[in-house]
């Protein structure tokens, strides 16, 4: 491709679409000029190319916070409350212990058959109700609590995003997030878990992630291979 034809043309085009004013080239409209020239010398040896515009996930330290919808509680914040225990109390559990010291704890209780309650609670202070043993209990025996499967499904997704986006620069979309949720949770033996629009938001706006728009130029170079014939033989 002949650069000095497209640069005539590329210059044609912003004075048609823009009023030339014809006022003084500044330093960053020098530095923008060099990087096209950078681009434009991608084209000398091509005879194909075409402008691939793609959306994806990124990465974002200036998240605009202002732009994210005020939703409705997720799976996280509508834990059932299926009997009377006090609702303050449940959510202690769900917020102040994990499986391993669930698993600890019960281990103990089941040692010391004979202690009161009030000896468990000297030893393990957080526990702060008789009914935290039977809700470790039911715990472990479903693999964990919602609270912590929920923490599990959002680590592997970020894991996964990073893997894809920062390491094999592939695009990632709302859509592959929500198959990196399904598959854990299916691995968590949570089969009715949803992925709801207000999860994936809540899980962007923790992880500043947000959608970006990429132009990428693909060039095809033309063959410099030379041409044999059986002429002159």
């Amino acid at each position: 491709m002949n650069l000095v034809n497209i640069a005539k043309h590329l210059l044609y085009l912003p004075e048609r679409e823009f009023s030339n004013e014809g006022s003084r080239t500044s330093a960053d409209e020098i530095v923008a000029s060099e990087q096209l020239f950078e681009v434009l010398k991608s084209f000398k040896d091509s005879r194909f190319s075409e402008l691939d515009v793609y959306q994806t996930l990124d990465f974002d330290d200036e998240y605009d916070e202002t732009t994210d919808k005020e939703e409705g509680t997720d799976e996280e914040e509508s834990l059932d409350d299926t009997d009377d225990f006090d609702e303050n109390q449940q959510q202690n559990i769900y917020n102040h212990f994990t499986l391993e010291e669930m698993e600890e704890i019960v281990e103990w209780v089941d040692q010391h058959p004979n202690y009161k309650f009030t000896t468990i609670k000297h030893r393990f202070q957080k526990v702060k109700h008789p009914i935290y043993i039977t809700r470790f209990r039911e715990y472990i025996r479903k693999n964990g609590t919602r609270f912590q499967k929920l923490e599990e499904i959002k680590q592997f997704m970020w894991d996964e995003f990073y893997v894809k986006r920062a390491v094999g620069k592939e695009a990632v979309h709302d859509t592959d997030l929500e198959l990196f949720a399904i598959q854990k949770a299916r691995e968590l033996k949570w089969d009715n878990f949803i992925v709801s629009e207000s999860f994936l938001t809540r899980f962007k706006k923790k992880n500043r992630i947000s959608s970006r728009r990429y132009n990428k130029i693909i060039t095809r170079a033309s063959s410099i291979r030379k041409v044999c014939t059986l002429e002159g033989i």
